[in-house]
């Protein structure tokens, strides 16, 4: 029996099943996830981290399938993400406008007591929500009660002082703890985290219309993602709305260096992923 261990320090028996859910979910073809799976296990020890489980099916998949490989770490690139450059508030604004909301970021507003900065204002239809953004750059770390709490406390200071907001929002990167969704359940919160709710997560937001960080590539180095991102250039689906000339100038890369850019550009936003 294998157990690994996760940033928190607690020991859990290594699931060959979670790692193949985690492939499929990504687009690898159910035999190679179950296939990818076996080979992890084979090769991994007891008292390894689950990051380096994260790490060892990463660099098998992406053997194998190199789309499906960029997807799964989604995750990770979403971590990439940073407090400077490719800032979380300002990717979820733009995930937040595909789905129909009008946003605004870093907006300060003046409740009763104290001023506040609203990490995203975002409103649809007669909902207004003030959204608070929780952004971990490490596997293994929660948004919790306090988190929960913190945000409660702001929402009712700034609906004291006046603003039309309709409920808190909290959008956070890794898992939320089952204490805050209780809190959260309770106060009408709503919760965007890592796998939470069942439907309608992170991920699956995400997902559903591609809206992948431009974090996620592989095949562009970080001094060029910097470049691109001081033009607003956040997503991959802005990029491949680029002709080739602009995107070249943009990101100082030759056109003729560009090919294996714009082919995994393709394969992620296009969803297109191994025979099954």
């Amino acid at each position: 029996m294998v157990f690994v261990v996760k940033n928190s320090g607690e020991r859990q028996q290594f699931d060959q099943k979670k790692v193949e859910y985690a492939l499929i979910r990504s687009g690898a073809n159910p035999k190679l996830a179950r296939e990818v799976a076996w080979e992890v296990e084979s090769q991994i020890f007891d008292g390894i981290s689950t990051s380096k489980v994260y790490q060892l099916a990463f660099k098998i998949l992406s053997k194998h399938d190199n789309s499906s490989a960029t997807r799964f770490g989604l995750k990770l690139a979403i971590m990439r993400l940073g407090p400077t450059g490719f800032p979380f508030e300002k990717y979820m604004s733009r995930v937040l406008d595909a789905y129909g909301y009008n946003t605004m970021i870093n907006q300060n507003l003046m409740g009763t007591c104290v001023e506040h900065e609203v990490d995203i204002v975002a409103q649809k239809d007669e909902q207004k929500y003030m959204v608070e953004c929780k952004y971990h750059n490490q596997l293994g770390i929660f948004t919790g009660l306090k988190e929960a709490l913190y945000t409660q406390a702001r929402f009712e200071d700034l609906a004291d002082g006046g603003h039309s907001f309709t409920h808190p929002w909290i959008i956070c990167n890794t898992k939320i703890t089952s204490t805050a969704i209780q809190y959260g359940t309770c106060k009408n919160m709503k919760m965007t985290a890592w796998g939470y709710p069942e439907k309608e997560n992170l991920q699956d937001l995400i997902e559903a219309k591609r809206l992948y960080p431009m974090t996620i590539l592989r095949t562009v180095t970080d001094e060029v993602k910097n470049k691109l991102a001081r033009h607003d250039l956040l997503l991959t689906q802005d990029l491949l709305k680029l002709e080739p000339a602009k995107l070249s100038k943009l990101s100082g890369i030759s056109e003729k260096r560009m090919a294996p850019i714009l082919d995994e550009l393709h394969q992620i936003t296009n969803n297109i992923t191994s025979e099954k």
